[in-house]
């Protein structure tokens, strides 16, 4: 079976970015305002249009250096024993490398990925992909990802990407499998962000790498060229839901919104408390759900349409004297809350004063 890099990739970034997904062979057509699916199972994007109608874009400066890797991925550096010649930016000439990186990679599908950021361009406004809403419901039922009137999730457009200038992204097909760069200490320096940006130009590298054990992107894509234009690294999207809703920033198919609420996240949770939420949906009239009653140490969960709007969550915690309430209201769940849930904490030792806690939030 292979191996589904792109979803491995964007899993490792959202250990610390949970909102990108993962450009994992730095495919040239991502870019804001571009217009396609994205297949949540194996994170793959596939383009339906160049980019939307009336895009703006904003560039934004980012740190220069990215680096990412699995728990198991360990890098050292070794003087170069390798043929050729590279281009070494301090002097602006070719040298012969004085510099190997190499990457080491403990078990099967782990992943390295280091670059030299070049910046982040983001469309100007979101509001743009409301307003072409009509133009790209026709592209998706072009492409079977429209009916009656909604798009489905997973089409929509690139909002933002990260750009790099130049850098690396290995993957190991085996255990104990290795990579390696080689190159002037300047020029690796240049190539992979480290020490800020050096010297007179651009860099080069001799790679060495067995395709059989190690899956590779690099950026220049070969042996002795220089980079000359940034590519993506991990980009932002929007989808849609119901009632012409955006998800502007869809990260997994949500199919309906998860909201648990939990007594036993804390020890000092005692109270017994009476939930309930209330929601507007479209062409029905105001809903509640609830009050259920959870007592210390228990949870419940509410299924809530994805069309549900002022949503308000209701926790009402059971005293001797009045009742002590708490809300939380959201006026368009499907767009705030990433991911499509939420989980409320409910805290408290009676005769103490309660609380809730939104632990995405709060």
């Amino acid at each position: 079976m292979s191996i589904k890099w792109n979803r491995l990739y964007t899993d490792l970034l959202r250990g610390s970015r949970s909102t990108l997904w993962g450009n994992w062979a730095l495919n040239p057509v991502i870019k804001p305002g571009a217009v396609g699916i994205i297949d949540p199972a194996s994170g793959d994007f596939t383009l339906v249009s160049e980019t939307l109608p009336n895009v703006q874009v904003t560039n934004v400066q980012h740190g220069r250096r990215w680096a990412i890797s699995s728990k198991d991925v360990s890098r050292k550096e070794t003087k170069a024993n390798v043929s050729g010649t590279v281009m070494d930016p301090a002097s602006g000439v070719q040298v012969k490398p004085d510099m190997t990186l190499e990457w080491t990679f403990g078990k099967e599908e782990s992943i390295a990925s280091e670059f030299a950021l070049n910046g982040e361009q983001r469309l100007s406004d979101l509001a743009l992909i409301h307003d072409q809403y009509d133009w790209l419901y026709t592209q998706a039922e072009k492409v079977g990802m429209a009916s009656n009137g909604r798009i489905a999730e997973g089409f929509g457009v690139v909002t933002s990407v990260i750009l790099a200038d130049s850098g690396v992204n290995a993957g190991a097909k085996s255990k104990n499998a290795k990579f390696s760069l080689s190159g002037s200490a300047s020029g690796m320096n240049t190539l992979l962000g480290e020490n800020g940006i050096s010297g007179k130009g651009g860099a080069t590298f001799i790679s060495n790498r067995d395709t059989s054990s190690v899956e590779s992107h690099t950026l220049p894509a070969k042996d002795g060229q220089i980079a000359t234009i940034p590519l993506p690294v991990a980009y932002s999207f929007a989808s849609f839901g119901p009632d012409r809703l955006i998800i502007p920033i869809w990260v997994r198919k949500i199919g309906s919104l998860q909201l648990a609420v939990d007594s036993k996240a804390s020890s000092f949770a005692t109270y017994t408390t009476k939930v309930s939420i209330a929601y507007d949906l479209a062409g029905k009239s105001r809903i509640t759900e609830g009050p259920i009653t959870v007592t210390g140490g228990l949870s419940t969960n509410f299924d809530i349409p994805m069309g549900a709007r002022n949503l308000e969550f209701k926790a009402e915690f059971v005293n001797l004297g009045d009742n002590q309430a708490v809300t939380k209201q959201w006026a368009t769940p499907l767009s705030q809350w990433v991911g499509g849930s939420r989980t409320i904490n409910l805290l408290g030792t009676w005769p103490g004063s309660p609380s809730i806690h939104v632990v995405e939030e709060d």
